[in-house]
């Protein structure tokens, strides 16, 4: 299972890669939207896990973007530290898989992430 990761905090894309490589995930870092939808275009992915605030393109419009344009089937977990329900509320409306919101509990990213992707196997 090859996951990518979007973050412009490298401390954060540091925990998060650490916790999924010991759960077996491979997976490919991006500090920013838009780098990130240029590995999108080259290499598929089973998984896409984005921050939302980001400079440059938000985490909301790269999920627009790999649901409109790379493809709506690949499952898509956003970020945040913002615990606000109308930014949950139109993330799952822009077709977003779950939402986790910052400070992140790695157990329950291991678990979220072991949901969608054994739903993916199946």
């Amino acid at each position: 299972m090859k996951i990518l990761l979007v973050d412009d905090e490298q401390m954060m894309i540091d925990a998060i890669e650490f916790q999924l490589n010991k759960d077996s995930y491979e997976v490919v870092t991006s500090m920013d939207g838009y780098d990130a939808m240029k590995i999108l275009e080259k290499e598929s992915f089973d998984l896409v896990i984005s921050d939302i605030a980001m400079p440059f393109l938000t985490g909301m419009e790269l999920l627009n973007h790999i649901k409109a344009n790379v493809s709506p089937k690949i499952p898509v977990i956003l970020i945040s530290a913002l615990d606000n329900p109308e930014v949950i509320l139109t993330a799952m409306d822009l077709g977003a898989d779950d939402f986790i919101t910052k400070p992140i509990n790695m157990d329950e990213l291991s678990l979220r992430v072991k949901k969608i992707t054994s739903k993916k196997q199946n």
